[in-house]
């Protein structure tokens, strides 16, 4: 390798280095995907990120990409690195702004197609007591948790103890099973800068008893937990689809309270749940 390419390497490494330490803290799958969509972006653009131009970015997300939340996603890389070096990214905003808005038309769309195909909320609870009846308890506990305390994936990814003090503080997720009730300690999840550390008591005698018998971890390997949680949820939907059950669920019910109940137990804003997870058609 001649120095001219050795140098070139070695600068690359310094831009990456410092979207790394910007994201530091922030959950393993989110860091692992930003530097995935900071690494195609710099290949596709062939020279360092913050230094091409805002409409270079955005002409270079849509060649990348005909789906508006990839888009969405490597702009937004753009915007994170232009302002690490204190550069202009008014031009991005606003294209991020205009796809956002063409992201919940087309959200809005989908859920409407959706609809119509989901389960019911009651078929989602008979197949929660078929699993355990089938001794599925891992299944039965990743859905149970999806169910009733509306999980994201990584949410998912947590260490079973069975004493209070192998709770550590080291940013991890815990389920402390104890005597008549288990604690759920989430520290790692989408939205925890947010919303900060959730912990939820669960006297659920049936889950408390799969917890008891199931085999962990559940999640073989928490870098693919998308894939491992998909395949255990019920009708391998996914936690987003699931949760479009429970929301339709409450608002048909107009359940207000339920809303504002799964909106605290998932870190997620009620405006976006009756928005971005409504499968009712516009009418």
């Amino acid at each position: 390798m001649d120095s001219e390419d050795s140098d070139d390497d070695i600068f690359k490494d310094v831009e990456l280095q410092v979207l790394s330490e910007k994201i530091q803290g922030l959950s393993k799958n989110t860091i692992k995907s930003y530097k995935q969509t900071y690494g195609k972006l710099r290949v596709a653009l062939d020279k360092e990120v913050h230094i091409s131009s805002q409409q270079l970015i955005i002409e270079t997300a849509q060649k990348m990409s005909d789906n508006l939340n990839t888009q969405a996603s490597i702009i937004n890389v753009g915007i994170i690195m232009r302002r690490l070096y204190a550069l202009d990214v008014k031009e991005l905003e606003a294209k991020r702004k205009e796809n956002k808005k063409g992201i919940t038309a087309y959200t809005q769309e989908q859920n409407s197609k959706l609809g119509s195909s989901l389960p019911s909320l009651d078929e989602f609870d008979a197949h929660l007591e078929l699993l355990y009846s089938q001794n599925r308890f891992g299944e039965y506990i990743i859905n149970f948790l999806i169910r009733h305390l509306q999980t994201r994936n990584q949410d998912l990814v947590f260490e079973l103890v069975t004493k209070r003090l192998e709770v550590k503080s080291d940013g991890k997720n815990y389920m402390h099973l104890g005597r008549g009730k288990a604690l759920y300690y989430r520290r790692d999840y989408k939205t925890e800068k947010t919303y900060g550390e959730k912990i939820n008591e669960i006297k659920d005698k049936t889950f408390l008893a799969a917890l008891r018998k199931a085999q962990f971890p559940l999640i073989p390997n928490p870098l693919q937990v998308g894939y491992f949680v998909k395949k255990m949820s019920f009708r391998e939907l996914g936690e987003g689809a699931l949760l479009k059950i429970v929301v339709n669920d409450a608002r048909v019910r107009g359940d207000f309270h339920k809303l504002n109940e799964v909106s605290k137990n998932r870190g997620t804003d009620v405006c976006l749940l009756t928005t971005a997870y409504n499968i009712q058609p516009k009418t």
